[in-house]
């Protein structure tokens, strides 16, 4: 479907606008922005445009190619976790015999070595086969085993079993297993809701609503989500990313550059000044535009927002203006159009923190190890972010802030995989006579 320009109204003329600062006064007429600023002609670290807002820029690159265990101090780990292919055959069938019966407790040891180094697409495999394999009731019927490791763990291990249980749903069912549990669970937690959905492409969010499942609500989360929030903006931008609308990012392969529209950009600036100057509003304006817009759009806004302003940071002005649930969601769009992997290093640190203090926000560590380790390439950078900005290995980081068994689970979420480039290995089956 052909998406227009803008879903925002012409702006050819606007009345001045000033801004005022100890040093200099810079005054936006009806004229057009100056032109000393053009588009960037090439996707770059967004960290080189000094936009430093809740976070410090990392001073190192991150190699294309990463070993299968990562760079991080996992010498126990490694020591502990020998190498293993993938047989979802195999797997199914010892994860079956771990989970057997209800008399005893499950074996908890195959769910900690199996699941959390699976990428999403052998998770779907392992899923198959293991309802093919394990049957239940007069009519055989197939059983889902994230719904059988939830049955099994709930009473034994309740963190435990969210880790393993959100594991094995997938990267996009476990996406909507945690906006689920939100508005099931404590509503003042809505960073798992905004986590969940923010920043998302239109693709992700279309699988996003496909593998959402609560029959109150006819299987549609944009139905929870209108009945479950309450009238406000923060309801409002959830609406607008369910539509699925958001501006894609296009990548012309000719020119080498990502596809920027500077009259787009120039009418945005425009607007967003406006908006964190204003007295009273603003702040739908400002969601608008963020939550609308693509990152590398969003990117070019920043950059020439900084220009123009002669060293202004708009996400730093944003936040000064919203600091309710409104400035949660500018936050976490614009730090992860800035610097992804340390907006979720960062993320995880207060993750872990809280943890320590309050049982019921363990489930934001669980939620952000498996959402970051579905991506090996991400998980990576954010290890490095973490390592630079703590000094302190990631795995050794989650060590010391979890126990017992679902922290070893844990742990083995922050083991990169080898990515990209999974070895398939047929199965076979030999006769002995």
């Amino acid at each position: 479907m052909k998406r227009t320009s803008s879903p925002l109204p012409p702006t050819n003329r606007m009345s001045t606008l000033s801004v005022h600062s100890p040093h200099h006064s810079l005054s936006l007429s009806s004229a057009p922005l100056p032109r000393y600023w053009k588009p960037t002609t090439e996707r770059t670290n967004p960290c080189h445009h000094a936009l430093p807002l809740l976070m410090p820029p990392l001073r190192t690159s991150y190699p294309r190619a990463l070993s299968p265990l990562g760079s991080d101090s996992e010498s126990e780990q490694k020591k502990k976790r020998r190498a293993r292919f993938h047989d979802p055959v195999d797997d199914a069938a010892r994860l079956a015999k771990a989970l057997k019966g209800d008399r005893r407790p499950p074996e908890t040891e195959p769910l900690i070595e199996i699941l959390p180094g699976m990428s999403h697409e052998q998770i779907m495999e392992l899923r198959q086969e293991y309802k093919r394999l394990v049957k239940t009731g007069t009519e055989r019927k197939g059983v889902n085993i994230a719904k059988h490791i939830r049955a099994r763990l709930k009473d034994e291990d309740p963190n435990l079993m969210k880790a393993c249980y959100a594991t094995a749903l997938g990267r996009w069912e476990s996406e909507s297993y945690w906006a689920n549990f939100w508005y099931h669970g404590d509503k003042t937690r809505r960073e798992l809701l905004i986590e969940s959905l923010m920043g998302r492409s239109n693709e992700e969010i279309r699988l996003i609503k496909d593998g959402f499942s609560d029959k109150k609500y006819g299987n549609s989360l944009t139905r929870a989500m209108r009945t479950e929030l309450r009238e406000d903006k923060f309801k409002k931008a959830v609406l607008m990313v369910l539509e699925g609308g958001r501006q894609e990012d296009v990548w012309d392969g000719r020119e080498r550059r990502w596809r920027i529209d500077a009259d787009l950009v120039e009418q945005d600036v425009r607007e967003l000044y406006k908006a964190v100057k204003s007295e009273k509003g603003g702040e739908s304006k400002m969601l608008e535009i963020v939550v609308g817009r693509g990152e590398e759009h969003l990117r070019e806004v920043m950059r020439v927002y900084r220009e123009v302003s002669r060293g202004g940071n708009f996400a730093k002005d944003a936040l000064k203006k919203s600091g309710n649930l409104v400035g949660e969601v500018l936050a976490h769009i614009l730090n992860g159009v800035i610097n992804k992997p340390m907006r979720d290093a960062m993320l995880l640190q207060h993750a872990l923190k809280a943890s320590k203090k309050d049982e019921l926000r363990k489930e934001l560590l669980i939620s952000r190890l498996v959402r970051y380790h579905w991506d090996a390439n991400h998980m990576q950078q954010v290890k490095r972010a973490f390592r630079e900005q703590y000094g302190q290995d990631l795995s050794d980081a989650v060590k010391e802030g979890t126990k017992d068994e679902w922290g070893a689970f844990c742990r083995a979420l922050c083991i990169t995989r080898m990515p990209d480039a999974e070895k398939v290995i047929a199965r076979v089956d030999i006769h002995r006579k």
